[in-house]
């Protein structure tokens, strides 16, 4: 066979194995394989030429060249020049190609291996180590490359490779073959246009240093850049690599970045580095293999931390990770949870006297801070840049978008009620976009729960001081700095929404209302002429018109004297005895009522007598259901939202003291009493009755069932001619904290339109999700449920409206507030520096719910100021 023949039969077989299908690629083989043999052994140059040209070439078949490069090798390659020229067509391929399968370029470096001819005192092979290394960044990594092991296998091996051809060559130009590995890896990490994040793999060349030759790399490499953009740039790789990689030199690396760093004083760089991957490297702790090296690079960057940004997302991101050590219970999590608690101490002891808002979470884990670990934080250096006092012109914000309210002494009960009626995205537009009849400031209530929620919605304030909506809504009987229920503030403060708006232009004293200035010696509710309304067990003592509420669905009536004097006011009807809270009074059109639009409904109640079989009916409107517990239910059996809801609708028997008083047969009588409803409101607020109430003793204690909270329940309805079903979503729900319903802590949990939950905690507000919500256990218990009616908005209402479509009132109260804030905290930043490196180790000003878990007895600052903008 003639020279020309064997070359255009090689370069036939190799273009079927490179460019070909699965058949092709056999084809070629199998020509080539019966070459063997032949006079190729005589014609290596005219072969090289061959392999060199494939190579220099578009390859489709990637998986191919290990193994065509092999048969040269076998079969062609046998003196040194051809293995400098294949050295350098190999480094021209792997420069080209895109190798996406890091099992591929193994293959090809294996033989290599394979082939010790391949490494010989004079060949160049800085770019061959430039080119693997480039590779490497291209590489395709698995889902979980940590705990993947054909991943770490292949990293080793490649790992071996770069060794061997650093320690067994000496390169021509006298170049140490390692160091040009990690100038290249440097480069790459340092690149800020790289169209596509480098490959995780690149971080094997960080294995061919020694640990004490790592500090002296990263000394010459901060010796010698001049841009800090780099440096940030490429730290940021190292930290996002860290908790995938197995390898041990990575975070040596790291470690001695960040101390290399400090000595130069480049504080702003690891300020900006920790703001963009701390989140991403916590997770490192969860994993006990690397456990012990991301301890030492994270602590030690959360001991740092002298801004408060951070704050808060280290404080989440903390929480998070400490409930999962807790879990694990092993030696070095619960060292690592010891750890993570005296640092959590300090920093929050550290940014006591920065603005509100930076305030800690409750968390389970019950471990307590070692006082010398966290004074030795307190006392040691930290990081600021020059720029830290102008950063407060840029007020922080909080990172849920989301504003707290403060608590200004046991007021959570109100907090927790107004952030549910925000998250009630119907009712805040209402309120939002309402235009009040006059500007001679009748609807006091109605104006500034209309500036609360503009300021909740649009203020960069971490939290609210609601001070002016406590002092215009609070009941005359609700004393300052006194625990209450949410439950009768919310139906209270509905009620004067209601009044006020029906009022309208009307004289606020032809209206019986005083809502300003309440004090103890303001005339009550009863003596202005309004019903009190009541939501939880109490002897409204003094009073005709209800002598005490339901525990159960029983009536209110209790024997014939009591249903001799018992009577009920035209603003209630026999429902409000049923568990349903009437909207009042009738002299306005409910269906104009703000209150009835996004809250009413209209519920029959009926009354049968056993003994004449008449039937008595009356309708009424109502904003919530208050919900009874069964008697028969035991606290141990498991009894779901939706059932309470059946129990409630379910006909009940009046006998026993319970009897019905028959206006036919004039006098009591067994009877069955029907709920049933008629028009089913835009929102359903339900109130669970997790009490029970001893006439005797005038005391409530708390139930504590086993409730399932339906994310969706299921409202029959009565029409004509056929009943129907409405469905309902859970968007928001009250919890009430403790062990008793005379004290403890409330706070919310409410999701917006993209189902983004969240949790209210007095100023605190954090990211939470409805898996959390239904996984409450006591004294933890939802008091208050806020179901939306599917199909209700048809999603027309957003979380919150365009700035500029409300009035000019709320666009300048917004403007106004937002220019205070940053004048507010310049002015605490400047404070703040003052006291700087003053330890204030535990320090603490008050027991406010803001910064404590939820307590026994909630409490708070009772004097603190007024926010200007919400009058």
């Amino acid at each position: 066979m003639g020279t020309g023949q064997i070359k255009r039969d090689i370069e036939r077989s190799l273009n079927l194995i490179v460019t070909g299908k699965e058949s092709e690629i056999a084809e070629g083989w199998a020509k080539l394989r019966k070459l063997e043999g032949s006079q190729i052994y005589d014609q290596v140059n005219t072969c090289a030429d061959i392999l060199r040209h494939i190579l220099r070439e578009r390859i489709m078949n990637v998986h191919q060249i290990p193994c065509i490069i092999a048969w040269f090798c076998k079969n062609v390659i046998r003196n040194s020049s051809n293995v400098s020229t294949f050295v350098s067509d190999l480094t021209t391929f792997l420069k080209n190609t895109h190798i996406k399968d890091m099992t591929n370029l193994v293959e090809i470096l294996q033989v290599l291996i394979d082939y010790d001819t391949y490494f010989c005192e004079s060949g160049n092979y800085v770019e061959l180590c430039e080119a693997i290394v480039m590779s490497l960044a291209n590489v395709s990594i698995p889902y979980q490359p940590l705990k993947d092991e054909e991943f770490n296998h292949n990293a080793m091996k490649i790992q071996s490779f770069l060794k061997k051809i650093c320690s067994n060559t000496m390169n021509i130009n006298g170049e140490d073959l390692t160091f040009v590995c990690l100038k290249t890896l440097y480069e790459i990490i340092s690149d800020k246009k790289r169209r596509s994040e480098p490959s995780l793999a690149l971080a094997t060349v960080l294995q061919l240093k020694e640990p004490p030759i790592i500090s002296q790399a990263v000394k010459w490499i901060l010796s010698q850049s001049k841009c800090d953009d780099k440096l940030v740039q490429a730290l940021k790789v190292l930290c996002t690599w860290f908790p995938e990689w197995r390898g041990d030199r990575l975070g040596r690396w790291i470690m001695e970045f960040i101390l290399g760093l400090e000595k130069n004083q480049k504080d702003a760089i690891l300020i900006e580095v920790t703001e963009a991957t701390l989140n991403k490297m916590f997770p490192a702790l969860l994993e006990p293999v690397l456990r012990r090296n991301a301890s030492e690079i994270i602590f030690h960057i959360l001991k740092r931390q002298g801004s408060p940004c951070l704050l808060h997302i280290i404080v989440n991101t903390m929480d998070s990770i400490l409930s999962q050590l807790a879990n694990e219970n092993s030696e070095s999590s619960r060292e690592c949870i010891q750890e993570m608690i005296d640092i959590r101490t300090a920093l929050m002891s550290r940014f006591a006297n920065h603005p509100k808002g930076y305030m800690s979470p409750s968390i389970n884990v019950h471990v307590i801070p070692q006082r010398n670990n966290v004074r030795e934080i307190l006392i040691g250096p930290t990081w600021t840049t020059e720029k830290e006092f102008d950063s407060f012109i840029e007020p922080p914000r909080s990172i849920t978008g989301k504003v707290g309210l403060s608590n200004l002494g046991n007021t959570c009960y109100m907090n927790s009620v107004l952030q549910a009626l925000v998250m009630t995205r119907e009712f805040c537009h209402e309120v939002l976009h309402y235009k009040p009849s006059n500007d001679s400031g009748e609807q006091v209530i109605l104006r500034k729960l209309q500036n609360l929620f503009a300021l909740l919605l649009y203020s960069n304030r971490i939290s609210l001081e609601p001070t002016e909506i406590w002092h215009a809504s609070r009941p005359a009987s609700f004393l300052p700095g006194q625990q209450q229920d949410s439950s009768e503030f919310l139906c209270h403060l509905l009620d004067m929404l209601h009044e006020q708006e029906k009022c309208g232009g009307n004289d606020l004293i032809g209206c019986q209302y005083k809502v300003e200035g309440q004090d103890n010696e303001s005339p009550s509710m009863e003596e202005a002429g309004i019903i009190k309304r009541w939501t939880t067990e109490e002897n409204l003592t003094g009073s005709t018109i209800l002598q005490r509420k339901t525990q159960s669905l029983a009536d209110f009536t209790q024997g014939e004297e009591l249903a001799q004097t018992q009577h009920l006011s035209d603003s209630h009807s026999d429902s409000t005895d049923s568990g349903i809270q009437s909207v009042g009074g009738e002299e306005m059109s409910m269906q104009t009522s703000l209150i009835h639009r996004v809250l009413g409904g209209e519920s029959k109640v009926t009354y049968q007598c056993a003994q004449c079989d008449t039937s008595s009916h009356n309708t009424d409107k109502f904003r919530d259901l208050q919900l009874c517990f069964p008697e028969e239910i035991q606290e141990i059996q498991e009894v779901s939202v939706q059932d309470l809801i059946n129990y409630y609708l379910t006909p009940e028997k009046l006998t026993g003291e319970n009897k019905y008083r028959c206006d036919k047969c004039m006098r009591l009588c067994d009877a069955q009493r029907f709920i049933k409803i008629l028009q089913a409101p835009a929102h359903l607020i339900l109130t669970l009755k997790h009490f029970r109430y001893d006439f005797e003793s005038r005391l409530r204690t708390k139930l504590r069932h086993k409730v399932v909270y339906n994310d969706t329940i299921q409202l029959p309805v009565l029409t004509q001619p056929n009943s129907i079903t409405e469905t309902y979503q859970l968007y928001a729900a009250v919890v009430h904290s403790g062990y008793s319903m005379d004290y403890g802590h409330y706070f919310t949990y409410a999701c917006d339109s993209k189902q983004n939950w969240y949790k209210f905690n007095d100023s605190y507000v954090s990211h939470t999700s409805l898996e959390d919500f239904k996984s409450l256990k006591p004294p933890d218990t939802p008091y208050i449920l806020f179901y939306e009616k599917l199909g209700a908005s048809n999603g027309i209402y957003e979380d919150k409206p365009d700035l500029f479509t409300l009035s000019k009132h709320i666009q300048e109260i917004v403007a106004k507030d937002r220019a205070a804030y940053i004048e507010e905290t310049r002015h605490q930043a400047e404070k703040s520096q003052q006291s700087r490196y003053q330890p204030t180790f535990l320090r603490r000003s008050d027991n406010s719910d803001d910064e404590n878990p939820p307590p026994s007895n909630c409490r708070g600052a009772v004097n603190i100021p007024t926010n200007p903008f919400l009058c």
